[in-house]
């Protein structure tokens, strides 16, 4: 082995995200897992009333001045009496021992409408208005709130629950409602903030149509909850999101239940308006898409409003609603890495970020073991060409093929693809030559986890070995022997577990064929067919393909494929004399010398003489070569 020392593939950022990660799992654990659901959803659930709980708009004398004109309809929330700190101030200026001057309020009592001319008396309603808002809201109100958001949550979570058991969700059923759950919860908050600043900039002018907050409020990005649910994790649960959201937003926007409509069709319009997640873009298209039906809804919200259908308020309406979509975009693109981060989910675009070869891992692949990385890519090529065949994922597969040997930098010169000499293994044990190579499947998962690998692609690593024996190594052990000497045959299998996914499965039977493949001295199309039959036949055999719902019709078009793509590969050249050596006319040798390379000893074997265990695991490790 090098003893060179090993190069460290973190960085401060993730050694320190990994702290904070594992202080946090310690201290879930101090929990029961119903005690730890019970307090994060009343939390959640709380969070979230606090949020909406400030409805009520906060009118002042600040806001209106005398003569304004009223913007929207003011409706006493609740019965008021409070003393009108002006009017009682001009009286006790007459008559020092004047009684104070109260304002007297009934429940929906309507103290103004839109378009009536602010008075003095109105100036003291709505303070009175505000100062109850502020400081005698009951606590039946919260509780009302709080109710109905927790019975808001609890549906979804019931929703996902179901969905875990009718279909396959790419989380637990805990982390899928975690992630809904967050998504809403910060889909709340920018509600919260742009019903606010949509107040604040309507207050700041007299002129219509800029002072009208409920047009403003058209710019609030509804759809950011929904986008990120959709792009995540599927439509189902974004629709669930952007329903739950819609009804917030009718609580914190002005005209309520208009709000919540039009926070519906641009959540609608998220949904639907976009393809699969396959690059940024993504994102941007369908902001866009968003931008276009919020114009749209826009229009249809002014009309059912019965407001002024001025050029100038239509121009708004519709330029509100693009930025909508704009912000759509904004908020998405930002949240997107963070909740694939937290939440593991493996999207296109983190699969494809993931086959950067300048990631210190892969980079250190290809310079301390070429042989393996060159294999990596071949066995990715004809993965990826077989899951398109039946219809898995193909990305998946070919990314999970550049790391699915990352375990062998631990010791590159102990496997054949890396020796460009003698054999290390023709001087050890046979139990030592297994434990060797068995144990790059355990290193590469302790490497997996300390370079954060997502654990659809880690699962890569064991799986496509799978519980096979090293067969030859096995019979050497047993041949050396001393008579009456056992050998322990659990010292020669592999950990597993076997493949446990349809990616992983045809990555074991790939992984395979490319090794005998290149093993061949003569690598036709009759040769391919014949050693690729015999590899499948073996791990079906062997019982490695059990666990996986791989079906008999697919393993024949798999096995095409990858007939057609070694073909394709291995494909014949022409001759062109003077640029050729003669050809070889008598035997081949029935073993590759030790001083070629890599390349021209792995070009070694006739069909029958490629060490095929019986589980279908190349072995070349295990001949010797003297």
């Amino acid at each position: 082995m090098s003893s060179r020392r090993r190069p460290k593939f973190t960085n401060r950022f993730t050694e320190a995200r990994r702290a904070v990660i594992g202080r946090l799992v310690r201290l879930r654990n101090w929990f029961r897992p119903t005690t730890l659901f019970v307090i994060c959803f009343t939390l959640l659930s709380l969070v979230t009333t606090l949020l909406l709980a400030q409805i009520h708009t906060q009118l002042s004398a600040q806001v209106y001045s005398e003569g304004d004109v009223v913007r929207a309809g003011v409706v006493s929330p609740a019965d008021i009496t409070a003393v009108d700190e002006r009017a009682t101030q001009l009286a006790r200026a007459v008559l020092p021992n004047a009684p104070p001057t109260l304002v007297n309020l009934k429940r929906n009592q309507v103290v103004a409408r839109a378009g009536d001319t602010v008075t003095t008396k109105m100036l003291a309603q709505f303070e009175a208005i505000s100062r109850y808002s502020d400081t005698g809201r009951r606590p039946q109100h919260f509780i009302g709130i709080f109710l109905l958001v927790g019975a808001l949550y609890f549906g979804a979570w019931k929703f996902i629950e179901h969905r875990s058991l009718t279909s396959t969700l790419t989380l637990s059923k805990g982390r899928a409602f975690t992630l809904v759950a967050s998504a809403i919860l910060i889909q709340t908050i920018l509600m919260r903030v742009g019903a606010i600043l949509a107040e604040t900039i309507s207050a700041q002018s007299v002129v219509a149509p800029w002072n009208d907050a409920s047009l403003w409020s058209l710019a609030i990005p509804f759809a950011v909850a929904t986008l990120l649910v959709a792009l995540l994790m599927d439509v189902q649960l974004a629709l669930t999101a952007g329903i739950i959201a819609a009804l917030f937003a009718g609580l914190v926007s002005p005209n309520g239940m208009l709000m919540a409509c039009y926070a519906m069709v641009s959540s609608s319009a998220a949904i639907y308006g976009i393809g699969r997640y396959s690059e940024r873009q993504s994102v941007t298209l369908a902001g866009l898409f968003v931008a276009v039906v919020n114009a749209a809804a826009a229009l249809a919200v002014l009309l059912a409003a019965q407001e002024p259908l001025t050029l100038g308020t239509i121009l708004m309406a519709v330029g509100c609603g693009l930025l909508g979509g704009l912000f759509t975009t904004i908020f998405t693109a930002g949240a997107l890495p963070v909740f694939e981060s937290v939440f593991g989910i493996l999207t296109d675009v983190k699969l494809l970020e993931l086959s950067n070869a300048d990631l210190p891992v892969l980079g250190q692949l290809a310079l301390r073991a070429p042989g393996t990385n060159q294999h990596s890519h071949a066995v990715g090529q004809l993965t990826e060409e077989a899951c398109r065949s039946i219809g898995a994922n193909a990305l998946l597969a070919r990314i999970g093929a550049l790391y699915h040997d990352i375990g062998k930098l631990a010791a590159p010169d102990m496997f054949v693809e890396n020796q460009t000499g003698t054999n290390p293994h023709d001087r050890l044990r046979p139990s030592s030559s297994a434990k060797i190579i068995t144990s790059h499947v355990t290193y590469g998962m302790k490497l997996a986890k300390e370079i954060g690998l997502p654990a659809k692609i880690a699962a890569f690593i064991p799986q496509h070995h799978g519980t096979r024996t090293l067969h030859y190594f096995l019979r050497k052990a047993q041949a050396q022997a001393i008579h009456g000497d056992r050998v322990n045959e659990a010292e020669f299998r592999y950990p597993g577990p076997r493949p446990q996914f349809k990616e992983s499965a045809i990555m074991m039977l790939a992984d395979s064929c490319e090794a005998a493949a290149r093993s061949l001295a003569r690598p036709d199309p009759e040769n391919i067919r014949s050693i690729v039959s015999k590899i499948f036949d073996a791990i079906v055999s062997d019982g490695q393909l059990d666990e996986c719902d791989l079906s008999l019709r697919e393993l024949t078009t798999i096995k095409e494929s990858m007939i057609a793509s070694l073909v394709a590969i291995y494909h014949a050249r022409i001759d062109y004399p003077g640029f050729n050596p003669p050809a070889v006319t008598g035997a081949l040798t029935q073993l590759p010398q030790a001083d070629l390379d890599t390349e021209e000893r792995g070009l070694g074997y006739q069909t029958s003489e490629v060490p095929i265990s019986k589980g279908g695991e190349v072995e070349d490790e295990a001949i010797t070569r003297k």
